[in-house]
């Protein structure tokens, strides 16, 4: 098993992506104003096959 790597200030919490993420992963990259700079919002397809990149 992977342990999971964490860190947290009073106004920060940094972990690692666990499988419950892959929802909101998935929300945050169809939002054409999130992915503004990007070439495009993802669909959800494209959104999975990035989620093991990250």
């Amino acid at each position: 098993m992977v342990e999971l790597i964490e860190f947290e200030t009073e106004r920060l919490r940094l972990r690692q992506w666990k499988p419950t993420d892959r929802v909101p992963f998935a929300t945050l990259n169809a939002d054409s104003r999130v992915m503004e700079f990007f070439p495009s919002p993802l669909t959800r397809i494209d959104s999975d096959e990035s989620w093991g990149r990250v």
